[in-house]
């Protein structure tokens, strides 16, 4: 079952979290459901601040378990 998702602004952060609650709210039984809504928040919010790579970086080291990553210091502009 595929869904069609809104877009939207990459600047307007609270409209994004609005969509992942009301998600959450629709889907109560789920918290599979809600997790995979707060990644897709996640993954926005460095998309638009970090970029791709480190966005790629940030979504491995949780996949890996963070008490094992290496970080770096990085200088956002």
């Amino acid at each position: 079952m595929l869904k069609k998702v809104k877009k939207v602004k990459k600047s307007n952060s609270k409209a994004i979290l609005d969509e992942v609650f009301a998600f959450a709210d629709q889907h109560p039984q789920d918290p599979m459901a809600l997790s995979a809504s707060l990644m897709v928040v996640a993954k926005t919010i460095y998309l638009n601040m970090l970029g791709p790579e480190q966005t790629q970086d940030m979504i491995y080291a949780f996949a890996e378990g963070l008490e094992n990553h290496d970080y770096k210091e990085v200088t956002l502009h």
